[in-house]
């Protein structure tokens, strides 16, 4: 999947996989991951995601990565945050308080960029990804993360024979595989099908939300 492919869904608002609000289960699960002592968060494939905002307000030092710039600067628009828009090639930055986005290829991010991080979310980033390219973002993930690394990550399941993502099933064996150097545990899995009637519509019969807490094994 080629990056136009989101910055076109940007372009024309198709951005059904777009969540208002904090998300209920970054509300509900972040105080288990996050460590006091452990402040940079890196959120891939953010979007205009208002859990952004949220982590800010904890106190922690964010950095989103995007592909769309209108999405980084709808972003700004909607929450009321000045973000100072600078050229840094490969990227698009956009900053502020305790605030960086980088718009631009996840895959071109490097810790000489960024530096490191001792926390991640990822509530859409790999179920975005097709079956092919997951294994690479996880490595890449990897690469820009501590030894001591701990993230929240959400998962989805549903049989790929009833619709064809994205969002992409991603099961846990996959999930655990993937992540196979960190401490992989469940802490939530559900039916979520009732809450987004509009994958019914396309064909699903059912489909499952899973919270995974991964801790980085050192």
């Amino acid at each position: 999947m080629n990056p136009e492919y989101w910055i076109n869904r940007w372009n024309v608002n198709q951005i059904g996989f777009h969540l208002s609000g904090v998300n209920p289960l970054l509300l509900r699960y972040w105080p288990e991951i996050a460590q006091a002592d452990l402040v940079r968060v890196l959120v891939p494939l953010c979007g205009k995601s208002e859990d952004l905002r949220w982590l800010v307000e904890r106190g922690h030092d964010v950095v989103g990565v995007e592909l769309s710039l209108l999405a980084a600067k709808a972003f700004a628009s909607e929450q009321g945050i000045v973000l100072k828009e600078a050229h840094e090639p490969p990227f698009t930055t956009l900053r502020g308080n305790n605030l960086t986005y980088y718009v631009g290829d996840f895959f071109d991010l490097t810790t000489a960029i960024v530096g490191q991080f001792d926390l991640f979310y990822d509530r859409a980033a790999l179920i975005a990804l097709p079956l092919e390219m997951r294994p690479g973002y996880v490595r890449h993930l990897e690469s820009l993360l501590t030894k001591n690394a701990q993230g929240l990550l959400i998962g989805l399941e549903y049989d790929p024979q009833e619709m064809h993502g994205p969002p992409f099933t991603v099961p846990e064996a996959e999930i655990r595989r993937l992540f196979g150097a960190f401490r992989c545990e469940k802490l939530l899995e559900y039916d979520c099908l009732d809450q987004e009637p509009h994958f019914r519509k396309r064909g699903l019969t059912w489909m499952k939300e899973s919270v995974y807490s991964l801790r980085a094994s050192s």
